[in-house]
């Protein structure tokens, strides 16, 4: 795809940049799949400790990025579109019903089929595993009533 002749510039404070510029440091596939992989980390934690408003927020939060990777990369779209109708639904409900036993089944069902579909896409060393420990950064009882 050749660069645009896009005339529109905006200025970051340091500089005008094109619109054409812009869109190229917008995050590619793999900055938006290590925030994923750290979404997921948290939703588990948080769902493990119980504290399911955190679990669902981190869910949504994992979903949207998601969604912006079937925007950034168009070809995985479909599948992407897929896996989240077909295997990320299941452990949204589970959230939903506060069910921990339902919780644990349904995330290693996401977390299989994520890899799955790493290696339909012919990049089988992309295998993304839960942290053995919980996040340290981050407060898993909070809010939690």
């Amino acid at each position: 795809m050749s660069e645009s002749n896009h005339t529109h510039v905006v200025h970051n404070g340091k500089r005008e940049l094109t619109i054409d510029e812009l869109a190229r440091m917008q995050p590619g596939m793999d900055r938006l799949m290590a925030e994923i992989g750290q979404r997921c980390h948290r939703l588990y934690y948080a769902g493990k400790a119980g504290n399911w408003k955190l679990a669902e927020y981190f869910y949504t939060s994992a979903i949207k990025q998601l969604k912006l990777c079937a925007t950034s990369r168009p070809k995985y779209a479909e599948d992407m579109a897929a896996y989240i109708d077909e295997d990320c639904a299941p452990l949204r409900e589970a959230l939903r019903d506060r069910d921990p036993e339902r919780f644990e089944a349904t995330y290693q069902v996401f977390i299989d089929r994520a890899n799955h579909y790493h290696d339909v896409w012919k990049k089988p060393w992309l295998h993304w595993v839960t942290p053995s420990t919980p996040p340290d950064d981050l407060d898993l009882k909070a809010g939690i009533e």
